[in-house]
């Protein structure tokens, strides 16, 4: 029987989350080519193609869309099964993010703490902003990032204008949505209210989200994060959406300097320019 690796797994679902290898590498501290050939290996274990080009990122086939959930659900159970057995490491922080901060916000929080603090091991959850407050209030993250509703002693950090996005001709009346639970999901449906419209594609991940938008199947809702997502453009005459508000919390682990320069360059990314 075949079986998977876990660091291949972890590579092929950080790739999924940044939609390409570049910045999954740096997340994790490995070369682009360790990562790419995580995703080669995966691709000859299983005996698929999991990924494909998609402008200056990457896309999912619908065997990587498979591949997204069930390598989430295994990641997960083992990350739980390591943290109840294994002892705590204090030279480790656990950073938590909602996915719709991977690509823009994530890297400076990586880049002040791998400044900070050299010698530790920062291990990478993307997740909801519901997993995120759970990890936050179980004490298994010690920087997490989220959005709309905020974990116990959170600070806000911004608000973020969510807006629609899609292909030049998608249908506006057809959805690519996150699965539940997604703040952002319920706030689009409450804005649309009895208006025409049908979820076509419900998604677990980002990378998923954008390849079902970029190829015109329906269009989506996102929090705007620098630039608009490549390949997508933002779609005007549409019910607004509220804005999102993005929150930090830190665990009691985490000293006072090195929070306050994480929380110091987020808000340096998101309101740079």
């Amino acid at each position: 029987m075949t079986t998977l690796d876990i660091a291949p797994l972890r590579s092929f679902t950080a790739v999924v989350a940044f939609s390409g290898v570049r910045r999954a590498a740096q997340a994790l501290h490995l070369s682009q080519s360790a990562v790419s050939g995580h995703i080669r290996k995966l691709e000859k274990e299983l005996g698929c193609r999991l990924v494909t080009a998609q402008g200056r990122g990457i896309g999912l086939t619908s065997d990587g869309e498979e591949l997204a959930v069930r390598a989430r659900a295994i990641l997960q159970f083992h990350d739980e099964a390591v943290r109840a057995l294994a002892p705590p490491q204090d030279n480790e922080v656990v950073v938590a993010a909602t996915e719709h901060a991977a690509e823009f916000v994530v890297p400076a929080v990586i880049s002040a703490l791998t400044t900070l603090l050299p010698d530790h091991r920062i291990r990478l959850r993307l997740t909801r902003s519901a997993r995120v407050r759970d990890l936050v209030h179980d004490e298994r993250a010690d920087i997490a990032l989220m959005l709309t509703s905020p974990a116990r002693g959170s600070l806000q950090l911004g608000t973020l204008p969510v807006r629609w996005f899609g292909a030049e001709n998608a249908p506006r009346d057809r959805l690519v949505l996150f699965s539940n639970p997604c703040a952002v999901r319920h706030q689009a449906l409450a804005v649309l209210g009895r208006l025409d419209h049908r979820i076509v594609k419900e998604c677990s991940d980002l990378t998923t989200v954008l390849t079902a938008a970029r190829n015109g199947i329906g269009i989506t809702p996102l929090p705007v994060f620098g630039s608009p997502p490549d390949g997508l453009k933002t779609l005007v005459g549409l019910p607004a959406i509220p804005n999102a508000t993005l929150y930090a919390a830190a665990s009691g682990r985490v000293d006072s300097r090195t929070k306050l320069a994480v929380i110091a360059a987020v808000r340096e990314q998101l309101f740079s320019g």
